[in-house]
């Protein structure tokens, strides 16, 4: 079963044509729930919260964390005909307040009573809210009718300029989405599909929707933050088959998997990547090794999740030069991808330009926030009909003729040092290039003289490497302008629940 254009994604669950009730659709530590029981029980938030006044285009709070709980409160906003806000309920109170106000949220799902008034409490808002706990509805009503272009959730970037925007999805963009993403990742009622991704990511949407609407199984791990190894065992046990996980921790498994070759667990049969670009020569060990195909899937929030994708065949594989950056590969269906100079023209085949996206897969924009929505969400001129947008991702690619898309990093990370131009990726590929290196991040810092390169590297556990003997290895593979001035050695480096990058929790470069 599969949702159309014009059907919101989350009525498919209401309507289970094709579906056993009693299938399972959700397993979290907490216990397991029915397609019968989850309908159920996001019937009955729905009714509390078109008791408290929400209905289309009103935004509520998901105030619940992984798990069953997550699942009832998602389905169940969705089911009142409002849009659920997702956030990280681990950020500071102000910012939960700043946000709430900025999305102009009235609602809130909670657990039960006391988890309502600490979340009322946190965001010092006289909040409307329902209860996930409620066994059941009052009454038979049914699921909200939707209009495919009404507001399907909000979802805030991460404000990396410190000023977040409520990116605005509507439900014909994600229903397109599920849809294919469904028929992407070749979704059963069979699956068992992992839920890792934090709540206040869309890829959580990504990981539950598509395996809800063919029918499959949702199963939520209770701690996200495991190593690749130990997060084996759980695959194992749970029979999980899909799995789509934050580049940088796939990245983090298959040179585990090097340094320990084993097989992993049997059921599982397609890994998904994303959130980051990935490396080719951790896609060439990890084929090497027999390990399940892996698809590496790019997009935005402003793009509803993921926009292009690419699988390498064994061709491709082996033609691999040296370690270099997976391609983003093609559009999904409906999505278009154009590579255009600065002044809107397309650029001639291999040469840079920037990714403008248009198509189904675009968000309405930015929340009650014209300005910045016109700034991004521009006119296209490539369209075959009027009134059509294509976002502005600020992402330089290049497309060889007959070739994927290829990413060259982003419009502001090239910067100059010494007189040279140099790309932070390029930066970043020589440093993780090292074996003992399984994460990493490049800046342009102020220093005397000019600006200075400075590199961040998460290194495997109990390895002797030094900021001094890794600068060595560098300099003994890449010109000396690649060489990072100072470099930084950390267990982990800081990243956002939806895995990417938090460059504001970076300590100070350290000192040579």
């Amino acid at each position: 079963m599969s949702p159309t254009e014009t059907t919101p994604v989350p009525l498919r669950i209401a309507h289970q044509a094709g579906l056993t009730p009693e299938a399972t659709a959700v397993r979290a530590p907490e216990g397991e729930m029915t397609y019968r029981r989850l309908d159920r029980r996001a019937r009955a938030v729905a009714e509390e919260l078109r008791a408290a006044g929400a209905g289309p285009e009103d935004t509520v709070l998901l105030g619940v964390r992984r798990g069953a709980h997550w699942a009832v409160g998602l389905l169940g906003i969705w089911y009142a005909g409002a849009a659920p806000l997702l956030v990280d309920l681990d950020a500071p109170d102000e910012r939960l307040r700043t946000l709430l106000r900025a999305a102009g949220t009235r609602h809130a799902v909670a657990q039960d009573t006391y988890a309502a008034a600490m979340l009322q409490r946190r965001t010092g808002s006289e909040l409307f809210w329902a209860s996930t706990t409620t066994a059941a509805p009052t009454s038979a009503a049914r699921p909200a009718d939707i209009a495919p272009g009404s507001l399907a959730y909000v979802l805030f970037t991460s404000g990396s300029t410190g000023q977040p925007k409520p990116v605005a999805v509507g439900h014909a963009g994600l229903a397109a989405q599920v849809a294919t993403l469904a028929g992407r990742y070749g979704l059963t009622a069979e699956d068992a599909v992992l839920q890792f991704a934090a709540p206040a990511f869309d890829v959580s949407l990504e990981e539950a929707l598509p395996t809800w609407c063919t029918g499959g199984t949702a199963v939520f791990v209770k701690d996200n933050v495991l190593s690749p190894a130990e997060l084996e065992p759980f695959l194992a046990e749970e029979r999980i088959s899909v799995v789509n996980l934050p580049t940088p921790y796939w990245s983090q498994w298959a040179k585990d998997l090097e340094r320990a070759p084993r097989p992993l667990p049997s059921a599982l049969r397609r890994v998904v990547i994303g959130s980051d670009a990935g490396r080719t020569a951790d896609l060439t060990r990890w084929a090497a090794a027999g390990h399940p195909p892996v698809i590496s899937c790019y997009g935005l929030t402003e793009s509803t999740i993921t926009a292009t994708s690419y699988e390498p065949g064994p061709a491709e594989l082996a033609g691999f030069a040296g370690d270099e950056l997976i391609p983003l590969g093609e559009p999904l269906a409906g999505v278009r991808a154009y590579v255009l100079d600065e002044e809107l023209r397309e650029a001639p085949p291999g040469a840079a330009g920037e990714l403008y996206l248009a198509g189904s897969c675009l968000a309405r924009g930015y929340h009650g926030r014209p300005g910045p929505t016109s700034e991004r969400f521009v006119a296209d001129p490539f369209a075959g009909a009027p009134g059509e947008r294509m976002y502005r991702t600020g992402d330089r690619v290049t497309r060889a003729p007959g070739g994927p898309l290829v990413f060259l990093g982003r419009a502001d990370d090239q910067v100059k040092i010494r007189g040279h131009r140099v790309e932070l990726k390029e930066v970043e590929a020589a440093v993780s290039a090292h074996p003992d290196v399984v994460d990493v991040v490049a800046r342009a810092v102020p220093a005397d003289g000019g600006p200075q390169l400075a590199a961040w590297a998460a290194v495997t556990p109990g390895s002797p490497l030094t900021p001094d003997a890794l600068r060595r290895h560098l300099l003994a593979k890449v010109p000396g302008y690649l060489v990072p001035a100072v470099v930084t050695l950390m267990d982990r480096l800081p990243r956002t629940p939806g895995g990417k990058l938090d460059p504001r929790a970076l300590p100070a470069p350290a000192p040579r």
